[in-house]
């Protein structure tokens, strides 16, 4: 029995599929399932009900996890405690929405490229329910979300609080005074539904009583900028991300009457992922995450 074949099962049984364990692990499906062979040829046991569609695991695979999970937990403490400070190598799958992708990230990226030479970093950016789905599914090893965990199978810690401010065209609209002025004359830009900061819109909208208020979806911030710009609408965004826009002239921030909530980013990982670097990344982000800066002052 070797610690590979306890990864393989291990993640084998609580990614969603086999391709998924075997793309976390840097693995053919066909040596994954060889690893998976060789464990059960040692223990002389089935781990897997593979009669199914989906491979399930049998009651002496179910007794296996916590022993497994047990001893890959024992081989990472060793190699966090007596393996060198900068030994973190391999790939690292998170993900993170779309103004972290066009705030914060690259600068992140940076400083564990500096900390972790060997350490390879996949940026996954996509809608916060998307991320939530593919980190229980076992495709992330983490994610920064716009919403704390109320899964069962994930764990989250708050590390940034935004606040975020409505924003015109310089040139549009010079009568309107406030947000709720402007959206009486031009649609609202948005990002899509399930986005952390949709939801802020969608109570915003709701304590004003203009649920059927006109909205254009975009999921890019700095296309929703360039559109405000253009004058085909009015949005909302960080307060420090829009600062070069509006110091250039090209956007205008707008008052309201009742000021926008503030979001709440979490980091989120799975309850039953004990690996010793993902607090060490998780401190490393809490030092870096700011989505008042833009991509424009990095």
């Amino acid at each position: 029995m070797t610690l590979k074949q306890l990864e393989a099962f291990y993640w084998a049984a609580t990614c969603e599929s086999f391709a998924t364990a075997a793309l976390r692990l840097h693995l053919s499906q066909s040596s994954l399932s060889k690893r998976i062979g060789e464990l059960e040829a040692c223990l002389g046991k089935t781990l897997f009900d593979r009669d199914q569609r989906r491979a399930r695991l049998t009651p002496v695979g179910r007794a296996l996890l916590p022993h497994a999970r047990q001893l890959l937990t024992s081989a990472e403490h060793i190699v966090a405690t007596i393996g060198s400070e900068g030994d973190l190598r391999g790939s690292c799958r998170f993900g993170v929405g779309e103004i972290a992708a066009s705030s914060w990230l690259p600068r992140f990226a940076a400083k564990v490229k500096k900390q972790f030479p060997d350490l390879l970093l996949e940026p996954y950016v996509e809608l916060g329910r998307e991320l939530e789905a593919r980190l229980i599914g076992g495709e992330l090893d983490f994610a920064m979300i716009g919403s704390r965990s109320t899964h069962p199978q994930l764990d989250s810690q708050r590390l940034a609080q935004v606040q975020f401010v409505w924003a015109i065209a310089a040139d549009v609209a010079p009568s309107a005074r406030r947000a709720e002025d402007a959206i009486a004359e031009l649609p609202i830009i948005s990002m899509s539904k399930g986005s952390g900061a949709r939801r802020i819109l969608d109570a915003w909208m709701k304590s004003q009583r203009c649920e059927h208020a006109a909205v254009v979806t975009c999921n890019n911030m700095s296309s929703m900028a360039g559109l405000v710009a253009a004058g085909l609408g009015i949005s909302y965004f960080p307060r420090g991300w829009l600062r070069p826009l509006t110091d250039k002239g090209i956007l205008r921030v707008l008052p309201s009457r009742t000021p926008l909530q503030k979001l709440d980013y979490h980091f989120h990982w799975r309850v039953d992922d004990t690996r010793a670097y993902i607090p060490r990344l998780r401190g490393l982000m809490a030092s870096e995450v700011d989505y008042d800066v833009s991509l424009l002052q990095l």
